[in-house]
């Protein structure tokens, strides 16, 4: 094993590798001339890239957790005081080797304290992890105002939130947004361009701009946590506690960004962005309602020569559906018996990857069994993300569970977490979004 910080330089050119690749696949995808071939040589690139830095990220952290290890079983020098078995910073820097686990023991400490970070680093030195909240950290900060995770920690909780969550799992364009604001010219129209005489006068140019505008839209959430469980001091919770978070948060993220409406303070989702614009006749389309293999067939083929009538490389989107409409496509026979698009047990059809949710909702249309497919080119999908990660504890406060029914978390003998996150998402190019409504298949 090499040095640890000759491992993490290697770690970085890797890094710096897969953003030249990705940057270089961005940009053959905004070509209009791009081939296929073309493109497929550039993802190939990319995924090799990618595997490069995977591997050089596990050299990192398999270092690092045998340098927790040693730390964690250091002799103390002679004549010095001793440190109780599994106390100080050790514990904690052996979390580094499990993303986001160190903000589930924060969670749970931070539940356990009532949100006082105070005595949340109290406990934390009971529980032997006395380096879980370094010293001034928010040391003002409690139950009310929220306390914001160090960056380091929320980073890991944003990584993880990204594939569990629809959206962010199709590899959109992530903006960071300092000032809560981001805007950029995107181009509508394209300039009109011809053949003619040398005398001729050329073409006068129609190119029109249009813009990107993502301002940061405030997430919350609330998960209520047993207290059976935050009596306890293990990784199994911590582990519980953080993927809780992180599946509600996902949710409730893709139910905006899949299909939010748009106000001030939520997303407009990507259902939502074509309407009102030009695009909106040819990227937002019936189902046909008469259900058979033909016309299913032909429906899908509409999103996709939707993207490509604009000029929208299709090879690499993604489709989005509801489990409903997943699992109808998966049964789907021909005369023969055989499965028409037998990708579906891979994760694939047409070719392409597909996402399930229940976020796309199966009780649309007047008779409330219509659902909806999207066809989505990442590549064109910008998501802002403004600060980090808020959160803030409460063993007192009431909450509405799913029934909407009242619920007192001092009577369950829960403590609340409320979780914030700002962020917006948007599109680089209008009709990189094509959607199939009224789609009653497997009704």
């Amino acid at each position: 094993m090499g040095d640890i910080n000759d491992l993490r330089r290697k770690r970085k050119a890797a890094a710096d590798d897969m953003q030249a690749r990705a940057d270089a696949l961005t940009a053959l995808g905004d070509q209009d001339d791009a081939t296929d071939e073309a493109i497929a040589g550039a993802e190939a690139a990319f995924e090799a890239a990618q595997t490069a830095f995977g591997k050089a990220d596990k050299d990192v952290k398999r270092a690092e957790a045998v340098e927790a290890a040693q730390a964690a079983s250091a002799l103390p020098e002679p004549g010095a005081e001793e440190e109780p078995a599994g106390q100080g910073s050790a514990a904690v820097a052996a979390m580094a080797k499990e993303p986001g686990l160190r903000f589930g023991a924060m969670l749970r400490t931070l539940a356990a304290a009532g949100g006082s970070v105070r005595e949340a680093r109290a406990i934390a030195e009971e529980n032997g992890q006395s380096g879980l909240f370094a010293a001034g950290q928010n040391m003002g900060t409690g139950e009310a105002g929220g306390f914001l995770v160090p960056e380091d920690v929320g980073s890991e909780v944003i990584e993880l939130l990204r594939p569990a969550s629809v959206v962010t799992a199709m590899g959109p364009r992530f903006i960071p947004m300092p000032n809560g604001n981001f805007t950029q010219n995107r181009r509508a129209t394209g300039a009109d361009f011809g053949y003619g005489d040398e005398t001729d006068d050329a073409p006068a140019t129609g190119m029109t701009f249009g813009q990107l505008k993502l301002s940061a839209k405030k997430l919350r959430g609330i998960v209520p946590i047993s207290n059976d469980l935050l009596r306890s001091a293990s990784t199994a919770v911590d582990r519980m506690v953080r993927d809780d978070a992180i599946e509600d948060a996902a949710q409730i993220q893709d139910r905006y960004f899949l299909r939010g409406t748009g106000t001030e303070f939520a997303p407009k989702g990507l259902r939502w962005q074509a309407v009102g614009t030009s695009w909106e006749a040819s990227h937002i389309l019936d189902a046909n309602g008469t259900v058979n293999l033909q016309n299913v067939d032909n429906d899908l083929g509409k999103l996709e020569l939707a993207l490509a009538n604009a000029n929208v490389p299709y090879s690499g989107a993604h489709w989005v559906m509801s489990p409903r409409v997943a699992m109808f496509l998966t049964n789907l026979r021909d005369g023969n018996g055989n499965k028409v698009y037998p990708e579906m047990a891979d994760g694939m059809l047409r070719r392409k990857r597909v996402h399930v949710t229940t976020e796309i909702p199966d009780n649309l249309g007047g008779d409330g069994d219509e659902s909806e497919i999207g066809l989505v080119a990442p590549r064109q999908v910008a998501v802002g993300e403004h600060m980090g990660v808020n959160i803030a504890m409460s063993g007192d406060a009431a909450y509405r569970d799913a029934q909407g029914t009242l619920q007192s978390s001092f009577s369950r003998d829960e403590t609340l977490m409320r979780l914030i996150m700002q962020h917006d998402i948007g599109l680089r190019h209008i009709p990189a979004v094509a959607w199939l409504k009224a789609v009653t298949w497997g009704a």
